[in-house]
């Protein structure tokens, strides 16, 4: 654990992990506020399917944009206004469901305020990515970023049923806002927040795509991210079909796996570079979801499973992020950052589709089987597609340059200027 006792003592990414922690715990919460405060005015699961659909399609259609405004404003005046509209957001929703108007007008409302939610997990990892270039700290602080994910996830709705329970699910809604508002504004008010470059403004509209290996770790990180719209909806499908609606939580026992490999992973350095060490962890992990089918025969094995699985998941994430930095043309990390989670919303949005469709017709284990399958399709389009895993030069100097605050011109859009991929374990980066 020392990395991670070093990492904490550095106090440039102390505040920025601390903020940006905070503000994961919104994601986790906001959803099961916003069902638990329809059902609770008596709305239909189905209109809360919309409600909830509509807040994630806002997030994902809007994270490249945002993405793009904080590389080229700088994080601070993207979250700031970010962070208090996301809170009035959830306001105007809460008065909005008390009015009992039309499904249509909270429908609207949910994606306005999806469209508005601070992209402060981004900022995070090109901050620790500023921070720490090289060496064993980069990887323990993405480690750190990524076990944050997974413990919001686990928080987050514990906190959202506690708060419902005690004040009523409205206040859950609005705690939600207020999670990701304290985040957005305690991250922006950071030096490191302030200290990122900026990039000029450029016409190019998909300038973060114009990396090769950007493309491919999109696609490739869409296609994996299908199997967690299956865990959303196969895991309650398990509990009840045995009758046991409790068995629902277990859905927890992913995020704790993936914590504790996140945790284990980040703590040691590893073995090839992040490609390498990519390919492996995601075709692992696709291993360890094709038993599952086969651990549904029993609540106790189906439970050691999702946790094993879960052991994967968060490596897996580590690298594929820190990667996905390695890979971004220089002034883009922000929307690089972005553009795989508005994919990964995606991914997991047409997961819940196959998912829903495939328990109703097959059952849960063909529908963890489809999971399995997207897993080791997007692991094996990155082992086919490595050779572009590498970050590339822009020959044409058509790309933006990227400004420090407050005006002055750096070179032309251009690679990170870092090892890459990175060799974890090299002396001189540790």
């Amino acid at each position: 654990m020392r990395a991670y006792r070093e990492l904490l003592a550095t106090p440039e990414a102390r505040w920025p992990l601390i903020t940006s922690t905070i503000h994961r715990l919104t994601p986790g919460m906001v959803i099961l506020a916003m069902v638990l405060l329809l059902i609770a005015r008596d709305r239909s699961f189905t209109v809360a399917g919309l409600v909830t659909a509509a807040h994630q399609i806002g997030v994902a259609v809007a994270s490249p944009i945002q993405g793009k405004l904080a590389d080229r404003f700088g994080p601070p005046r993207v979250l700031v206004p970010d962070g208090v509209l996301y809170l009035l957001g959830t306001v105007v929703f809460v008065v909005a469901v008390e009015a009992r108007p039309a499904a249509w007008i909270l429908v609207v409302i949910a994606v306005i305020a999806g469209v508005v939610f601070p992209p402060t997990t981004a900022c995070s990892r090109v901050v620790l990515s500023r921070l720490f270039p090289t060496g064993q700290l980069r990887t323990t602080a993405f480690a750190v970023s990524t076990i944050a994910v997974e413990l919001g996830f686990i928080v987050g709705p514990l906190t959202a049923v506690a708060i419902a329970d005690l004040v009523g699910a409205e206040w859950a809604v609005v705690g939600a806002g207020l999670a990701a508002a304290i985040g957005a504004l305690g991250f922006a008010a950071t030096g490191a927040a302030r200290d990122i470059p900026r990039r000029e403004r450029t016409s190019d509209v998909w300038v973060a795509l114009r990396s090769p290996g950007i493309r491919v770790m999109v696609v490739a990180i869409g296609t994996i991210a299908i199997a967690f719209g299956v865990f959303d909806i196969v895991v309650p499908a398990y509990a009840d079909l045995i009758d046991e609606p409790r068995a629902a939580g277990l859905i927890a026992a992913i995020a704790a796996g993936s914590a504790l490999g996140g945790l284990v992973y980040g703590s040691r350095s590893w073995p090839g570079d992040l490609v390498q060490q990519l390919c492996v962890l995601t075709m692992v992990f696709a291993g360890g979801f094709f038993l599952l089918p086969v651990a549904v025969v029993t609540l106790p094995a189906f439970a050691v499973g999702l946790f094993l699985s879960g052991l994967f998941l968060g490596p897996t994430l580590i690298a594929a992020f820190q990667l996905i930095d390695d890979l971004a043309l220089r002034g883009t990390q922000t929307e690089a950052q972005q553009w795989t989670q508005a994919t990964v919303l995606t991914g997991v949005a047409a997961g819940a589709v196959l998912a829903g469709v495939g328990v109703d017709r097959f059952g849960p284990a063909a529908a963890f089987l489809g999971g399995a399958t997207c897993v080791a399709l997007g692991g094996l389009s990155l082992i086919l597609r490595r050779d572009r895993l590498v970050p590339v030069t822009v020959e044409h100097g058509s790309a933006a340059p990227v400004v420090a605050p407050p005006v002055h011109l750096a070179p032309p859009l251009t690679p990170e200027p870092r090892p890459a991929p990175q060799v974890h374990g090299d002396p001189a980066g540790s």
